[in-house]
């Protein structure tokens, strides 16, 4: 094996003998993502709680030993011209989150399953981390590990599911509409039930927007209505660890979620 990517923190370790380990990032939002018809999460208050419940640079330091970015919306850094840092929205404050859920009429929590396909230890060690996170404020959190190919029927066709952990990227179409489309009321890939006219209106004028500027502001916009409306309980655009044999070199990360190894060559 001479090039190895998508690697976690602990799959790098001892890799220094025979390899160089760079990192970089994976390009995708990872976020617990909420069924938002699920009836307790139907209340924003609910949803706001989760998201004062999780201690996101705890999960970065667990997970991946602090490699990765903190994101707050639906959308990663690597997009900067796109990108909106609402990464302070929602600081994290457990007693925020038990009296948003006191307030809601769920003084003692709800039951909460986080199904995670268990192809993806990232995902599996996240949710993990996460349902601490909301065990201490009160909420009974379990985690369901399933198959993929039940994953993709129940949760993401099904929408059968009260939370689940899992990365999206745009790598379908490179666009920040591939990222921010699936929020679109009626769209067959809005998994979380995502229900916002706002949103709607917003999303749909920047498809139409007649300059690149007015576009931009827009698909900004719609970041924030996602994160004000806590659609969901964004967490990271993960650390992504590729090891080169020693005596490769020429690698180079790019924002979109393949490996281009065009330039990668041997100095001896």
């Amino acid at each position: 094996v001479d090039v190895c990517a998508h690697l976690t923190s602990t799959q790098i370790t001892g890799l220094e003998t025979d390899f160089n380990v760079l990192d970089g990032s994976m390009n995708l939002v990872q976020a617990l993502f909420l069924n938002n018809a699920y009836e307790p999460l139907q209340d924003i208050r609910v949803r706001q709680a989760l998201n004062y419940a999780v201690d996101r640079q705890m999960i970065l330091d667990f997970v991946s030993d602090g490699k990765g970015y903190i994101v707050g919306s639906n959308m990663y850094p690597a997009f900067a011209k796109y990108y909106e840092d609402l990464t302070g929205l929602y600081p994290y404050n457990p007693e925020k989150a038990k009296s948003l859920l006191t307030e809601a009429g769920y003084p003692n929590g709800f039951d909460f399953v986080i199904t995670v396909p268990s192809n993806y230890p990232f995902h599996v060690d996240t949710a993990q981390v996460v349902a601490e996170q909301l065990k201490a404020v009160g909420i009974n959190c379990t985690i369901d590990t399933v198959e993929w190919g039940t994953w993709y029927d129940e949760v993401y066709k099904g929408r059968n599911y009260h939370g689940t952990i899992i990365g999206f990227d745009a790598s379908d179409a490179m666009t920040a509409q591939s990222l921010l489309a699936r929020y679109e009321s009626t769209h067959s890939k809005n998994m979380s039930n995502y229900v916002s006219q706002r949103y709607d209106e917003v999303y749909n004028a920047a498809l139409t927007a007649t300059s690149e500027e007015e576009q931009i502001a827009l698909y900004k916009q719609a970041q924030v209505i996602l994160a004000e409306d806590a659609s969901n309980v964004y967490l990271q655009d993960p650390c992504d660890f590729v090891a080169l044999r020693k005596g490769i070199e020429g690698y180079v990360f790019y924002p979109i979620y393949v490996m281009d190894l065009s330039g990668v060559y041997f100095t001896k």
